[in-house]
């Protein structure tokens, strides 16, 4: 498994609901290329993602949530993957800036030896947190420029 942080400058719920807003990813992540919310209630969800890694693949992830602290997820099934798991936590260091810490363990069918995958993970991993960051501090602009509005 490997993780990384980020220090975000949005309000911690912000950037939670920029976590579970899984079919706005292909706006801005651009290796997915769709995400269908398949069911969800209080406290899980299923989303089928469509991702271009060398090749398109499709694969279901089961989702735990607990509101503004985390998000958990496992692999449900996939095209390729042995296994897709991982979480967000979310901690609020002020009431306009969360410290978010990032965590996946990804595993594919073909032989794809274990460090070459975690080599992968760790390249893409900066640029996924400076995507998710740069999202949550673009939503929390405009809601101060609404709330300015008003």
């Amino acid at each position: 498994m490997v993780s990384q942080s980020i220090l975000i400058q949005a309000p911690i719920d912000v950037v939670y609901n920029c976590i579970v807003d899984f079919e706005s990813y292909p706006q801005f992540l651009p290796e997915v290329k769709s995400a269908k919310v398949e069911w969800v209630d209080d406290k899980e969800m299923e989303v089928a993602f469509k991702v271009n890694l060398i090749k398109e693949i499709a694969y279901t992830l089961h989702f735990e949530l607990d509101p503004s602290r985390s998000v958990y997820w496992k692999l449900k099934r996939g095209d390729m993957m042995k296994t897709n798991s991982g979480s967000w936590e979310l901690k609020a260091k002020s009431d306009n800036t969360t410290h978010a810490t990032y965590a996946i363990d990804i595993g594919f069918g073909l032989w794809v030896p274990k460090m070459i995958t975690e080599t992968l993970t760790e390249k893409s991993l900066p640029q996924t947190l400076k995507r998710f960051k740069k999202r949550a501090e673009r939503a929390t602009l405009s809601l101060r420029g609404a709330k300015a509005t008003k």
